[in-house]
């Protein structure tokens, strides 16, 4: 089926002009015509009545549409543009002062904040994009004509909405922008949305240990030597302890550290080791700490703020290398020098130490039994005629579950050698092991979230020996040779219980070592854990007790806080370009919307009184296609017969006039066709369309 109406506007000045296919219209009209020319009154009537349709002919001007609206798509874009300049503007701008603590503790405010915002920037893109399309449609519609199913197509897509009753791929297309639509809202918001990144910043200077002549007395007093030879002197009286809330920092760390140190020694073979910082047990260490990082938890510094989530500093320290061997020729060993066997009676004891209690004689006498032990021997290091000499106990020497150990420093040397009794212990026998020190710079990071301590050696960094005179190398050794003659024990060894648990790990973790390379690279790894530990206890001393200071520059990572993602920002600017891209090339194409009409198809107002204008003959089309197939026409929105009718606005001609007739001439579907066919021409003219608010309506003066 094919409909057509045709809005044609006559001119009143020139009826010559009309083409031929207007003629119909024209001669229709031409009495109405010469009385526009030559008005009767004073109102501007027009004394024109259709015999058949009563006052049809209304003189109106064509009224321009106004540039405000032709440039209201260019308009509603510039907040969206100038907001995606700004935030382009402010990509790398991160904030850490008033603005990002607001934000922080008014999270769900500053989220109605931007869904408002982004919504709003949304709304001008979508709106000016719907303007365009209203205005592009318009200008298109007066050129050549459209369907109706085509017009509802157009008032969907021009108020971004769902109408249901159009075809199928009409329909899908309608979904698809009203989808597209909901795109611009969801890109500002991520654009908008405040997030909270890392910042790398300067924070200034981080306390780390010292070790001066002018402290002496607190780090190298409590092992002298004396009688000129390398005997060592175990002097505690000078040793102090501050225990507080942030944990335990001696001066001397053994013996006050020696549980917590034997502790560290038996699980220093672990995977992924992570490990308590002994003087401040909520750290953590993760793998190993190499002496170094002992300020974290101590320094009383103010670089360190509640944003500053990781930083990191470089600190000098040495790294522990301690190589283990089994010397089978090895000359420290135990020696039994006393064995003890009393027995005494219940009653016996009783009424020595205790004669006001009440005793029995039948009670079994108890065995008291005891063997005494001199741990002793030379040392590859050491002097003839100064053997390493103390004395252990053991419950039962049928048992022997002895071990013990010896470190001395001597001859630029520092050897460790340990000894076992017979029985459980027995792998551990004849170890040897010997200790390096090499000053070496360390990156320390601390990550104040998880309160752990990752240490990294920088070999590409020059060292310094932190303490050139290597006292304090030789402190730590002496220490580690004291905590063997501060652990004794009878039923088992605590030291060999630190070492044998150690190489169990070793076995687990490396099963393809023999039994000797166990024990070896066991003893080696707990007498190294053992010793970092020691070093960092002398530099939380150093720092806490006697505020021995250097520094180091210290840089952080900050929790600052950023307007939108990247990414996002990138999305908008894009699809802003797109729409101003688009914008640009239809007013171009189009001259700006040049010569469009205020009539608009969205403007219900209009469409009524353009309609209702030229009585019933567009319905009688309508009707007479229906009674042609059968039916009736009902008021379906999707009826197909009126889909398939056209319209046209014709403004050929006339667009120089400021006065003109508009008449809407109908060829209806199958008897206005048919009448076509036979030559009978065009029908009579049945509507008139265009009216707007600068229209005059002029009706007959007979006519109620």
């Amino acid at each position: 089926m094919h409909c057509s109406l045709v809005l044609s506007p006559i001119s009143t000045r020139h009826p010559r002009n009309i083409s031929a296919e207007r003629r119909t219209i024209h001669l229709a009209t031409q009495s109405a015509m010469e009385e526009v020319q030559n008005p009767a009154n004073d109102v501007g009537e027009v004394p024109y009545s259709d015999k058949e349709n009563g006052p049809l002919l209304r003189r109106h001007q064509v009224a321009m549409e106004s540039k405000r609206v032709r440039l209201l798509p260019v308009f509603e874009l510039l907040l969206p543009t100038v907001a995606i300049c700004i935030l382009l503007w402010i990509e790398d701008w991160q904030y850490t002062g008033t603005f990002y603590s607001y934000v922080k503790s008014n999270q769900a405010s500053m989220q109605i904040v931007v869904q408002i915002v982004s919504h709003l920037l949304a709304m001008l893109q979508v709106s000016s994009t719907c303007a365009l399309l209203n205005l592009s449609t318009r200008f298109r519609s007066l050129h050549r004509s459209t369907p109706l199913q085509d017009l509802s197509l157009w008032i969907a897509l021009s108020t971004a909405r769902i109408d249901r009753n159009l075809p199928t791929f009409h329909l899908a297309m309608d979904l698809t922008f009203v989808a597209a639509t909901l795109i611009p809202g969801t890109l500002w918001a991520g654009a908008l949305s405040p997030m909270f990144v890392l910042k790398s910043q300067e924070l200034g200077d981080q306390l780390l240990p010292a070790f001066t002549d002018r402290t002496k007395a607190n780090w190298d007093s409590q092992f002298q030597l004396r009688d000129l030879g390398p005997q060592v002197w175990n002097i505690n009286d000078d040793c102090t302890v501050i225990n507080d809330a942030r944990g335990l920092v001696p001066s001397c760390p053994v013996p006050t550290l020696q549980g917590l140190l034997l502790l560290s020694g038996g699980s220093a073979t672990t995977l992924n080791r992570n490990h308590s910082k002994l003087d401040v047990p909520s750290w953590k260490y993760i793998g190993r700490s190499f002496g170094v990082g002992s300020s974290v938890g101590h320094s009383n510094d103010n670089i360190i703020d509640d944003r500053v989530l990781y930083y990191s500093y470089t600190e000098f320290g040495y790294i522990t290398n301690i190589s283990c061997i089994k010397n089978s020729t090895s000359d420290f060993n135990f020696q039994l020098i006393e064995y003890v066997n009393d027995i005494i009676t219940a009653s016996d004891y009783q009424k020595t130490y205790h004669p006001e209690l009440p005793f029995n004689d039948y009670l079994p006498p108890r065995q008291a039994v005891l063997a005494k032990y001199y741990v002793e021997g030379y040392l590859p290091n050491s002097i003839i005629g100064a053997p390493e000499l103390y004395p252990v106990i053991s419950w039962n020497p049928e048992y022997e579950n002895i071990t013990a150990w010896a470190a001395l420093v001597n001859d630029n040397r520092n050897i460790i050698a340990v000894a076992a009794g017979t029985n459980v212990y027995q792998e551990l026998n004849q170890t040897q092991c010997e200790v390096f020190f090499t000053p070496t710079a360390f990156t320390v990071t601390v990550d104040r979230l998880q309160q752990s301590i990752s240490v990294q050696a920088q070999p590409s960094i020059e060292a310094k020996d932190i303490e050139p005179t290597g006292h304090l190398q030789a402190n730590v050794v002496h220490s580690i040779n004291l905590l063997s003659k501060m652990s004794p024990s009878l039923y088992v060894s605590v030291l060999g219980e630190t070492l044998s648990r150690n190489v169990e790990r070793m076995q687990k973790q490396k099963p393809h070592l023999n039994q000797t390379e166990a024990v070896t690279s066991a003893v080696a790894e707990s007498f190294t854990a053992m010793m970092d530990d020691i070093l960092v206890a002398y530099g939380a001393s150093q720092i806490s007790h006697a505020q021995d200071v250097t520094f180091s520059a210290t840089r952080g990572i900050t929790e600052a806080m950023q307007i939108g993602q990247p990414l996002y920002r990138y999305l908008v600017f894009a699809l802003n370009c797109l729409m101003i891209l688009l914008v640009g090339f239809e007013a171009i194409r189009t001259r700006g919307w040049h010569l469009l009409t205020k009539f608009n198809y969205l403007d219900l107002k209009s469409v009524v009184i353009a309609s209702s204008a030229g009585g019933d003959g567009i319905a009688m089309a309508v009707w007479n296609e229906h009674r042609s197939h059968g039916t009736e026409w009902v008021g379906d929105p999707c009826d197909s017969i009126a889909c398939a009718m056209r319209v046209e606005w014709d403004m050929h001609n006339t667009l120089a006039d400021t006065e003109t007739v508009a008449i809407v001439k109908a060829r209806d579907c199958g008897v206005v066709q048919a009448r076509e066919r036979k030559g009978k021409g065009w029908g009579k003219p049945i509507k008139l369309v265009g009216l707007d608010s600068n229209s005059e309506v002029l009706r007959h003066p007979k006519s109620k």
